[in-house]
């Protein structure tokens, strides 16, 4: 009769910390494995007189459990920090390529912008398709931020001569048509399509 009291009090006190860890339980991948465990334990509770009266010691049973659960926590564990490391690996490569290809793409055309157009890149902002590798080919599209090369050496004193010409086009469409003989050169150099290329100004778009 004792043992039969033993064992329902266990069955509540069992379901009752089963209750309480469910509700603590945070919402993440753990939480089916930890449910699947809590279940099983249960099925070991009930079935206690079995194990009793095949004389199976429960605390030993119990323990080998627990460690197998522990061991299969801990590989999950060792997974997630794998994927994470892997991803930042991923994204340092992706940083490191883009670098590259910003550095080549500019040493390429830097000098004849400088005596041709009398511009040069600011910044590189690189759109690539989905699912596309980090290449020209993949290339959806490339932001590139100008700036007017500044020729005259700092503390000159000499005067720029001041030329007003009624017939001159707006700022505005020259800086469009300038852009329009960038963009043009660009696209020759590097091969990429024009509708690839999208330039603007440093400090706003033309």
């Amino acid at each position: 009769m004792a043992f039969i009291t033993e064992w329902v009090t266990q069955i509540i006190l069992f379901l009752l910390l089963a209750l309480v860890t469910d509700l603590l339980l945070p919402a993440s991948s753990f939480r089916k494995y930890i449910k699947l465990v809590v279940g099983l334990l249960l099925i070991l509770v009930f079935l206690q007189p079995v194990f009793k009266l095949f004389d199976v010691d429960m605390d030993q049973f119990f323990t080998r459990e627990m460690n197998r659960w522990n061991d299969q926590a801990e590989v999950e564990s060792m997974k997630n920090s794998i994927e994470e490391k892997k991803k930042e690996i991923q994204a340092s490569q992706r940083a490191y390529i883009l670098e590259q290809m910003a550095v080549q793409l500019e040493n390429e055309v830097k000098e004849e912008l400088m005596n041709d157009h009398n511009v040069e890149i600011q910044n590189f902002s690189f759109q690539f398709k989905t699912d596309a590798e980090v290449n020209l080919e993949g290339l959806k599209s490339l932001n590139i931020t100008l700036a007017e090369t500044n020729k005259q050496e700092a503390g000159s004193d000499e005067v720029e001569e001041i030329v007003i010409d009624l017939n001159q086009q707006p700022k505005d469409q020259e800086g469009e048509q300038s852009l329009d003989a960038v963009r043009s050169y660009l696209s020759s150099a590097w091969d990429i399509p024009e509708d690839q290329l999208i330039l603007q100004w440093e400090g706003g778009v033309q």
